[in-house]
This record gives C-alpha cells, structure tokens and sequence, in this order.
C-alpha cells in the first residue's frame, strides 16, 4: 500500500481500520443510525421510475466518496438494508437501490441485460445521488454490492467506460458467475442457497474480471459457509493478494454471513477504509 495521500489523511483512515478490526464490535445495524439521515431520490431508468436509497451522514468520513449499493436478488429487504445502513452509520454519502427491482423494471421475462446497458445506468444512478447529496461532480465512487449487486459491481468497474470517477470495488458475496437476467429461483431471490447447478457456464465470469478493475483497488467480502460459494472456493478463483486486490474471509454460517455479523461489519468498515486511503494515495502521485 502507498504512503502518499491527497485529502483526508492516510495515517488517520489506516488508525480508523485497526481500531475497528481490533475492538468490540455490534451487530449489524437493524434500523436507521441515527448518525445518518436516509431518504428516497427517484430517477427514470428504460422510461420507467426508480427509488434510490439515499444516505447523507451527520459526520462524513470521507465527504469526497460516494458509495454506491446494490442489494441481492431478494431485493430491499433484511441483510441487503442492514449492510446499506451499515455503510451510512459508518459515515459514508452513499445510495442504494434493489437489483431485484432494477432488473424487473428493464427486462422482460428471461432477458438479459448486457454490460453497456449496466454502465449507463449505473452513470445515471450516480449523477442522480451526486445532484440529491449536493456533491460534486469531481466526487469518486465505491461501487460495492452483496450477492448478485456484488457481480453488478466488478461487471460495472472492470469495463473501461466506467474509469472515469471510479475510486474502487468491495464486493460482498461474490458468486462466480452473473448472467444479468432475472431469477426465478425462490432460493435465489430470498438471498439463500444453495445455489442450483445448471451445468451451463455463466455468460460473465466474475473473478476472471477482477484483473481488469486494476489499477483501481478491488476487496471481497466471502463467508466460511457461504450457501453459494464458500469463502475457501472463492480464494481459489481470486487467488492471492496484491497491491490492487485484498480477499476477507468472514467466519459465518451462511450468505447472509450469520453468526459472523460483528466480524463482517468490522471487516466491511476496513475494506471500505483501504479502497479510499489506496485511491487518495495513488490520486496524489
């Protein structure tokens, strides 16, 4: 990791970083924090309206960051909004939004989306949370997402026309493929497993586009028990550490990273904290 910094102090966010992994640590938060004030912006996406979650915290960690969300095939519910308000609580602008829903809303039944489509949207999203937070736009962005909002993360980052405000990735539950098409699994869309085999190969291999987000900084968030691929499987696909690229095994029982939530909520916060010391460094050189 570099030394140099631009903005909020290195040596402050890597203090921020052991402290959280070193001290008690609660549970996922289970309704708003009141350090943070969340309200809804709406945007048209394929002519059609669309809620965004919007989170504008009392104490910015970073005021210069915005973090962007996505949740999992169940859509706005449960785990996906603890961890959203988990970022906001931890002081980061951020919004959020139901990849249940944005699939829903642009697809007909068993359509796919395609990669472009993905990015413009995603461009769109964020120009709509800048304008609701009162940001800039020089503001750079985290993309981050747990289960399929993981996949739209790395899919998003790894293609070249989103490089532009790009700060990093942390992806929370990555599974190994993405097909971008609406599931109809009732497993898959309540964010629990075990993944049903197909024997066909998906369209997107996400680890393999892990290289590509590079020189951007990529983090994955993986449970011991993940339902869909076990952390230990994941490391394998991701293979070692680099400067770019860090990997967080989480000791849970499942997707949802139960029984783990106090280690995944501090990891969270140090994932977060490295991908905005790592970009603030490299933007200073």
């Amino acid at each position: 990791m570099r030394v140099a910094s631009a903005g909020l102090p290195f040596v402050a966010l890597v203090t921020v970083a052991l402290s959280v992994s070193c001290a008690p640590l609660g549970g996922i938060h289970t309704e708003p924090p009141p350090s943070a004030r969340i309200f809804s912006a709406r945007l048209t996406l394929e002519g059609k309206p669309f809620d965004l979650h919007v989170a504008s915290p009392s104490r910015p960690i970073a005021p210069d960051v915005l973090v962007l969300y996505a949740s999992g095939d169940g859509g706005w519910f449960g785990s996906a909004v603890d961890m959203f308000q988990q970022i906001a609580g931890d002081g980061y602008y951020a919004v959020g939004f139901s990849s249940r829903t944005f699939l829903n809303l642009q697809r007909r039944a068993g359509e796919a989306a395609t990669v472009d489509r993905l990015v413009d949207d995603y461009q769109r999203i964020i120009a709509q949370a800048r304008l609701a937070l009162a940001m800039p736009a020089s503001t750079r962005t985290v993309l981050t997402g747990w289960s399929r909002g993981a996949a739209f993360a790395v899919l998003v980052a790894s293609d070249v026309r989103a490089r532009a405000g790009l700060l990093g990735v942390v992806a929370i539950g990555l599974d190994q493929g993405e097909d971008l098409k609406q599931s109809t699994d009732p497993a898959a869309t309540a964010d629990d497993g075990p993944r049903v085999a197909t024997g066909r190969r998906s369209p997107f291999e996400t680890y393999r586009r892990i290289p590509s987000i590079a020189p951007f900084p990529c983090a994955v968030i993986q449970a011991t028990h993940d339902n869909y691929l076990p952390a230990a499987d994941a490391r394998r696909l991701f293979g070692a550490d680099s400067e770019t690229r860090r990997f967080f095994s989480v000791d849970a029982r499942n997707h949802r990273f139960s029984g783990g939530e106090s280690q995944f909520n501090g990891t969270l916060r140090l994932a977060l904290a490295w991908i905005v010391s790592y970009g603030r460094a490299e933007a200073s050189l």
